[in-house]
């Protein structure tokens, strides 16, 4: 465990810099959609969702993905084995996520204390998490975040595998494949028995447990793609 923390530790200089893109993007984000609520605002339009916590998430996706790509070549001249650089990352993606939701969490009570910024504003909470237990609310945020996290990272080891070639390939694929999915539910008539599904799921699974089983899955993928990769 101490050799994973010494690897953990090579990405410790590029932190300032990936936790100042993430967020000073979110915020541009964010400052973008307050001038236009601000311009459009109104007494009786209540609270309108933004979305804006997407860009967070594709934001960390880059920065997961540049960060193995560019760090892993250092890391082997380090004599650091690909197990040992996956683990770290894994690890690092972890506390990362913790972190961010924490962040998020404290965003979340300064936008429900100011009113939803003065003008109606939902960025950083969710509708379906308003009642959610602090414990689930902070779940809530790190798994997801987990998720892209590990997703970022399993495109930088697509990337150290095959190239941009390999990675393009399998966007295309991993798209060809989804919108297939969608035309035959949309076929068979299955979006309301789906819809009904994840209504009878609980709060826990549907904001925890289900995204902990696609974060390992990425996981898992990058660790096989890692240990052929070359620097």
């Amino acid at each position: 465990m101490n050799r994973i923390r010494q690897v953990a530790r090579l990405q410790m200089p590029a932190w300032p810099q990936i936790l100042g893109w993430t967020w000073g993007m979110t915020a541009v984000v964010f400052g973008i959609n307050l001038l236009t609520f601000m311009a459009n605002y109104d007494l009786g339009d209540g609270v309108t969702n933004t979305g804006g916590l997407v860009s967070l998430c594709g934001v960390a996706i880059g920065m997961a993905a540049v960060s193995v790509t560019q760090i892993f070549p250092y890391a082997l001249g380090m004599s650091v084995t690909r197990r040992e650089f996956y683990l770290a990352w894994s690890l690092l993606a972890v506390v990362q996520s913790v972190l961010y939701a924490l962040v998020l969490c404290l965003l979340r009570a300064v936008e429900q204390a100011t009113g939803y910024w003065g003008v109606g504003m939902r960025f950083f909470s969710l509708p379906f998490m308003d009642d959610a237990h602090p414990v689930l609310l902070l779940l809530g945020y790190a798994v997801p975040m987990l998720v892209v996290t590990h997703l970022g990272i399993l495109l930088g080891t697509l990337y150290l595998r095959w190239g941009t070639t390999g990675v393009i390939a399998c966007l295309t694929l991993a798209f060809t494949a989804l919108g297939l999915a969608a035309a035959l539910i949309t076929w068979t008539r299955q979006w309301h028995a789906i819809g009904r599904w994840l209504l009878d799921q609980s709060p826990t699974a549907l904001l925890a447990g289900w995204p902990v089983l696609v974060a390992a899955a990425f996981a898992v993928g990058g660790y096989r793609l890692i240990r052929r990769a070359t620097a």
